[in-house]
């Protein structure tokens, strides 16, 4: 490791008390949100050692890195060495004002990472060229694209609660391989905005608020108010839509999620 490990990814970080809208159901509604507190993580993974995979990726007998690759379906990064043998170590449903940012460095260098969120749900993919076992052409980060403690930018990854990662693995390589995965962490503790006027001025002042989505350009069905009390709000609401996006709900039922004006 080198003494700047981690440093390209300083001004990505979001810090106390920034503003934040974060994008779910592939963007269409956002919920508004205020850093409280936070702390980065370095999370080192071993997927063999932590029991998500069974064995090393057997060698690959593709004779073009494309077809027929040594293949592991994503599933949800568990461990067994954490008290419980939790299936998810990304679960946040128990902690609803956690949220995290995170980055994806990867070893070796040829190992290709593929990612689903929600788990099941294929991210980072082309709509004609989907990765599949036998053809997983798109769709991946690799450790030569994000070295294991360098981790692009790119790979950056939201987890909110209730909306945690699944991640599969590809071999194109002749030998084995040992996957090790490294999380950089930026665990936020959020608070709602509930106030219509500072929330119009997050959608309608540019700077104001950091605007992220997360999941992909795909749909996935995320009940705002099942996790945060609102319904959430959208780029170009005005300020009464606002105002009713942005009240706390009676019930957290998915039934209250708001309908959009046409």
């Amino acid at each position: 490791m080198t003494y700047d490990a981690f440093g390209g990814l300083e001004e990505a970080l979001v810090q106390e008390n920034d503003l934040l809208l974060l994008g779910v159901n592939a963007g269409d509604v956002y919920i508004p949100l205020r850093v409280m507190a936070r702390v980065e993580v370095p999370y080192l993974y071993d997927p063999i050692a932590e029991g998500q995979l069974t064995a090393p990726l057997a060698a690959s007998p593709s004779t073009n890195g494309i077809k027929n690759n040594t293949w592991f379906p994503a599933s949800q990064l568990g461990s067994s060495n954490v008290t419980g043998n939790p299936v998810d170590v990304f679960d946040l449903t128990r902690y609803p004002n956690y949220v995290y940012q995170m980055f994806i460095g990867i070893s070796p260098a040829l190992l290709r990472v593929y990612l689903q969120q929600p788990f099941g749900t294929n991210q980072r993919s082309l709509p004609l060229i989907q990765y599949i076992s036998s053809y997983a052409q798109a769709g991946f980060f690799d450790g030569s694209l994000s070295p294991l403690y360098r981790p692009s930018k790119k790979t950056q990854t939201w987890i909110l609660p209730g909306l945690s990662i699944g991640i599969g693995y590809q071999n194109i390589e002749a030998a084995p391989e040992y996957p090790l995965l490294m999380f950089y962490i930026n665990a936020l503790n959020v608070g709602v905005v509930t106030d219509p006027a500072t929330v119009y001025r997050m959608i309608a002042e540019e700077g104001y608020a950091k605007i992220f989505t997360t999941g992909g350009l795909q749909p996935t069905s995320y009940a705002v108010p099942t996790h945060y009390n609102i319904a959430g709000v959208h780029l170009d609401d005005t300020l009464e839509e606002v105002t009713a996006g942005v009240t706390p709900q009676q019930s957290t039922s998915t039934a209250n999620l708001r309908t959009r004006q046409q």
